[in-house]
């Protein structure tokens, strides 16, 4: 039996993402991959799509949706309830000595297996771009300290050895706090687990921001980090060009996947790509920026792009 789990989850429209997540884990981090279990919580997937994923690694798919007493509310819709398997991740801990949670819009570059035994402490977390954990909730939750800093949910690693209860208590109370509070939880699971380092009273190792880095960041940067992340609204499908991103979303087409299904493009720019798009070069205008909202990203995409790809990419067949 393995001692690691790594855990990942998306909906059925954001699978193409955690798709190319994976391909980039399994391709750059392949001592962790072979160590561990890798569990995927499926939102609404059908077979196809889960063989798909099962054409790339052996993986234990779980159907998965929140408990039937929890509002939908507008920020759970808007995240879907995918976002919030991560408080499966606690459960896991009841059988594994280690849990890593990955979110599925990321750029594996690196080994992750060294994060193993750099950290002995309940949770590692990187710190997040929101200065403190008020900014997660439209309004303060009585009883906590909003104005503690707030930790980043994108990547999270568990030693089952440093926690003084049980994985189970932990999830069952990150639930009944979800249905208590889904209608001011802004930010999906991210402000719920903030509060649960206080209400467990969980001391926090930062891990380093190159566990978890910004794809925004300076380029320098980038290129040491482990793990780039596509925060907020610039996502590598729609805002940025990495290389291998694009890589791991030809693999996908290749691999019968469809195309980029959440982006919000102006009516304008797709009545003009529609008059553009080839099968020679769909992928490219699958993932080029808005260049009506954006003209300045889509010139750098392009340029980028042609760099990367001199020769027309070949038509995109299913498997």
């Amino acid at each position: 039996m393995k001692h690691v789990a790594v855990m990942c989850a998306s909906s059925r429209f954001y699978a193409f993402a955690l798709y190319v997540s994976l391909w980039s884990f399994l391709k750059n981090s392949p001592r962790l991959a072979s160590a561990a279990d890798i569990y995927i919580y499926a939102f609404d997937w059908d077979e196809p799509l889960k063989q798909i994923f099962r054409s790339l690694g052996d993986f234990t798919i779980i159907d998965y949706d929140l408990p039937a007493n929890i509002e939908r509310t507008q920020f759970i819709q808007r995240f879907t309830p995918a976002l919030y398997s991560r408080f499966e991740a606690f459960s896991l801990l009841e059988k594994y000595e280690r849990v890593i949670c990955l979110d599925s819009d990321i750029l594996v570059q690196k080994e992750l297996f060294p994060v193993l035994s750099q950290f002995h402490g309940p949770i590692a977390l990187t710190v997040d771009d929101c200065p403190t954990v008020q900014h997660n909730f439209l309004g303060p939750i009585p009883g906590y300290d909003m104005s503690a800093p707030c930790y980043n949910a994108g990547f999270i690693v568990l030693n089952q050895a440093a926690f003084a209860v049980s994985g189970s208590q932990i999830r069952k109370w990150l639930y009944q706090m979800l249905q208590k509070y889904a209608k001011c939880s802004y930010l999906g699971d991210q402000g719920l687990i903030n509060l649960m380092l206080q209400e467990f009273s969980l001391p926090v190792e930062i891990c380093s921001s190159l566990y978890n880095l910004p794809a925004s960041s300076a380029g320098a940067e980038l290129k040491k980090a482990f793990v780039v992340h596509s925060t907020g609204h610039r996502k590598f499908w729609c805002y940025y060009f990495f290389k291998q991103w694009v890589d791991g979303y030809m693999q996908w087409r290749k691999a019968g996947g469809g195309a980029v299904p959440v982006r919000k493009d102006s009516a304008r720019w797709n009545k003009w790509v529609n008059k553009k798009i080839t099968p020679q070069n769909r992928i490219f205008w699958e993932l080029a920026p808005d260049g009506c909202k954006y003209p300045a990203k889509f010139l750098l995409f392009a340029w980028k792009y042609a760099r990367a790809y001199p020769k027309k990419q070949p038509a995109v067949q299913k498997a």
